[in-house]
């Protein structure tokens, strides 16, 4: 599932540094945002099509890095408030090269709050003690996709990754201190599977008890395998009508203490709150929203970039 992408002009300081993109979540649009990875260094998910054909996968050099750092001390000043080391794969890299970086950071913005994406695949190579360095390092949150709880679901979209090891990488990070934000992809399931999706999703996420959930709906890029699975008739939309029922059944079925944010350009309601607290009034207005005619019309979004 595609973030908000960013083109790098080779024209700016730093930018000839850069093969292509750099992605970074919607809640970071106004953070320094710090290449260090470029491509996916695992750039099978099905869904996904933010590197295939695009950009290769790559560490960036600390020398590349460090530059780009003092261009954005330049630019923002030491006061920053946060910084987003960017790339789909920023935490695959070496933690050497990790607390390297972090140090960096940390020496040129010294009050930011430091975040980054982090895939659960990359979390489990990571020993507990290499993890609690890089929290003690300075890096705070951790952006990590669980899209389902299904293990079909996972598996059919080649995600690498069953629900268990769902369930241990996140609970390992946040066992350190990590700030864990978990990404849900509305109608990753398709009409077959929505019910499916919506019960082992909300399963997963009782079992993890992450401080953020964010939604997001599926939506199609052109280079991705599900765009072709759509093409054939392998794979069914939902329809925003279904969609809401969709994420009206998760929700209910949360009994965990969480977060929601579901704010994102792709989605067909707009809130955010605490669970328990204010999952009433979350079901209160999904329910207002599926029983509203004009619902029914809609056609999905079919967003091309986000």
């Amino acid at each position: 599932m595609t973030e908000n992408i960013h083109v790098i002009d080779p024209h700016l300081p730093g930018g000839e540094n850069y093969s292509g993109i750099v992605i970074r979540p919607p809640c970071e649009a106004y953070s320094v945002l710090i290449g260090l990875t470029e491509g996916c260094n695992w750039n099978k998910c099905a869904f996904c099509g933010v590197y295939k054909g695009i950009q290769r996968y790559r560490v960036r050099t600390f020398k590349e890095i460090q530059y780009d750092i003092h261009q954005a001390l330049l630019f923002h000043g030491k006061h920053a408030s946060r910084v987003f080391l960017a790339g789909g794969s920023a935490f695959s890299a070496p933690t050497d090269h990790l607390l390297q970086v972090l140090a960096e950071v940390r020496n040129c913005f010294p009050s930011a709050i430091i975040t980054s994406y982090a895939k659960n695949l990359d979390i489990l190579e990571k020993t507990e003690e290499q993890l609690s360095s890089l929290r003690k390092a300075g890096l705070s949150t951790l952006y990590m996709g669980l899209e389902s709880g299904s293990d079909k679901i996972l598996e059919m979209f080649r995600k690498g990754s069953d629900s268990s090891g769902m369930i241990e990488a996140s609970k390992k990070a946040m066992n350190v201190g990590f700030e864990l934000s978990l990404y849900v992809i509305l109608g990753l399931g398709g009409k077959k599977l929505t019910n499916l999706h919506a019960r082992e999703t909300a399963r997963v996420i009782n079992e993890i008890s992450p401080n953020f959930v964010r939604f997001r709906t599926l939506n199609i890029l052109r280079n991705s395998s599900l765009y072709h699975w759509i093409q054939q008739g392998k794979f069914s939309l939902l329809t925003p009508l279904e969609l809401l029922k969709e994420q009206y059944a998760i929700i209910s079925n949360l009994d965990c203490a969480t977060y929601v944010f579901n704010d994102h350009v792709s989605n067909y309601a707009m809130f955010e709150g605490p669970i328990p607290e204010q999952t009433e009034a979350m079901l209160k207005l999904l329910k207002a929203a599926i029983e509203d005619p004009s619902i029914a019309c809609l056609s999905h979004k079919k967003l091309v970039s986000m």
